[in-house]
């Protein structure tokens, strides 16, 4: 190999290596305030309908959810619906990875579900049976510059429980992407 393909190839190298550098691994930005409830309270929520019977409790492990932390929200609206919800600043045509720990007691009636703006529910259980925690993970798009995250709660006879609400979008390696497809187009002239 001459001298100037080394430099060529080097560059190449040394491009892709920055643009992978500076990408870095993938992150995510968290957009919901006080998901697992750490206030003691239900600051950064907005709770309407039946709100009689909820609740942020801080009893320490191992009470709370699998999550961060102490604390969790509960919920046992009588007789119909309660909501908390959270206004969330997103970007249209994107995907936002939404996770949440939840707890049913198996009481009868109630019901719960995810909402992620207008769209269908990510989830929606009616009488759920009794269960520990379960770590829950969907993906959904945004068509707002914001999107309402919601949870509605029913449960007559006892309490349904929320840990961990989390909504993120991994920053992309579309850098390190950029960077590699620069440095081919670069080697593919020079070699031309």
């Amino acid at each position: 190999m001459n001298r100037s393909a080394k430099m060529v190839l080097g560059a190449a190298v040394a491009a892709m290596g920055f643009a992978v550098g500076i990408s870095g691994p993938a992150q995510a930005a968290e957009l919901v305030t006080n998901g697992s409830f750490e206030t003691g309270d239900f600051t950064g929520w907005t709770l309407t309908g039946n709100t009689g019977f909820m609740g942020v409790e801080c009893p320490g492990a191992p009470f709370a959810g699998p999550g961060d932390g102490n604390c969790d929200a509960f919920a046992g609206p009588v007789g119909s619906i309660g909501t908390l919800s959270q206004v969330l600043n997103t970007l249209p045509g994107r995907f936002y990875n939404i996770n949440f720990d939840f707890q049913p007691d198996g009481g009868n009636p109630s019901s719960f579900s995810a909402v992620w703006d207008t769209q269908p529910p990510l989830l929606s259980l009616t009488n759920p049976a009794a269960s520990a925690y379960q770590v829950l993970h969907f993906t959904a798009l945004a068509t707002a510059a914001t999107t309402s995250l919601s949870f509605n709660f029913r449960d007559d006879p006892g309490f349904l429980k929320l840990d961990s609400v989390s909504v993120a979008v991994p920053e992309p390696g579309s850098l390190a992407l950029l960077g590699i497809g620069m440095a081919g187009l670069w080697w593919r002239r020079r070699k031309a």
